[in-house]
């Protein structure tokens, strides 16, 4: 509601983002009544309006299970070392050969996922480092693989609508989910939400000015933390990691999510990427992890401190 009142009509844009980063393939059936509500505001009428509507689908995509594959991948795509030679390749041939390294059931799918991303054209908010794209072509190209039509092309009307290239994920990830067995859904333990005025502390992440100044107190106040990053991250990247890995520790876990041969690998890819781009080594993600893991209870008595003294100034 706050998002509503602050940002109007640009929560639909966040909410289509939102549909395919956090539940992509986990339900492709959120995922398309999501773009449906968000691009006709008929829809949204027969809900009652924005508000009721926007309370609607929020609590909508709460529910159902979850997939951040998508969100994985195109970080790997993006910047993992491993998929640099995927990257070269990609960006030096034809954009009809970028859908061939895509359809090529042979590759790894971080290969295919990258040829997708440079065959759609579609660069991040901000960057210009791909070249002419295909977008039609790489629908077709989806649609050739089985993915169902309806997801495909709620797909391409988000990937149209916001350009960002997360989107073109979930019809891999789709493809890669339910070509074999079919998926579980998996109940996993997620860390306790501590509440300050009914907001949860974990939104204060990364993202958000309150969250980069408690995490950077933890890198600072706690010896576990502190200790860590002393041994394996130089001194000025220590805020960049433990934003990073805050955000993997207490942000970034979901309850219900899908269970998909491949994905735990795809996780293990994408959180490498973000880690290695804030300055930690393969060798220290894992115990960085695990003491950010460890003394949430301190991230969350700092963050509750600076939110109460905040809220305190109106």
């Amino acid at each position: 509601m706050t998002l509503l009142a602050l940002r109007g009509p640009a929560i639909w844009r966040r909410f289509m983002v939102i549909a395919f980063e956090d539940v992509g393939a986990g339900s492709a059936e959120a995922v398309i009544r999501s773009v449906e509500l968000c691009l006709d505001p008929g829809r949204r009428e027969q809900l009652g309006g924005d508000g009721p509507a926007a309370a609607w689908l929020a609590r909508f995509l709460a529910s159902v299970p979850k997939d951040r594959g998508a969100d994985f991948l195109i970080c790997a795509a993006k910047d993992h070392p491993d998929l640099e030679a995927a990257r070269q390749q990609a960006g030096s041939c034809s954009v009809r050969d970028r859908l061939a390294m895509m359809l090529d059931p042979d590759m790894p799918l971080a290969d295919r996922a990258t040829a997708a991303w440079f065959a759609s054209g579609l660069n991040q908010p901000g960057e210009c480092r791909l070249g002419r794209g295909d977008l039609r072509g790489l629908m077709d190209a989806f649609l050739q693989l089985g993915v169902p039509a309806d997801l495909v092309h709620a797909t391409q009307l988000t990937a149209r609508r916001t350009r960002e290239p997360i989107t073109l994920m979930v019809p891999l990830i789709w493809r890669a989910a339910f070509e074999g067995e079919y998926p579980d859904t998996i109940e996993e333990p997620v860390p306790t939400a501590m509440l300050v005025d009914e907001v949860p502390l974990y939104a204060f992440d990364k993202h958000t000015r309150i969250g980069k100044q408690a995490i950077g107190r933890l890198a600072r106040e706690n010896e576990a933390v502190r200790a860590c990053l002393e041994e394996h991250v130089p001194e000025y990247r220590h805020r960049d990691a433990a934003c990073m890995a805050a955000f993997y520790a207490d942000a970034a876990p979901v309850a219900r999510r899908l269970g998909w041969q491949g994905s735990a690998a795809t996780e293990r890819l994408g959180t490498e990427s973000d880690m290695l781009r804030a300055g930690v080594t393969v060798e220290a993600i894992d115990p960085l992890l695990a003491a950010v893991r460890a003394n949430l209870d301190h991230l969350n008595a700092i963050r509750a401190e600076i939110v109460r003294r905040t809220l305190g100034r109106g």
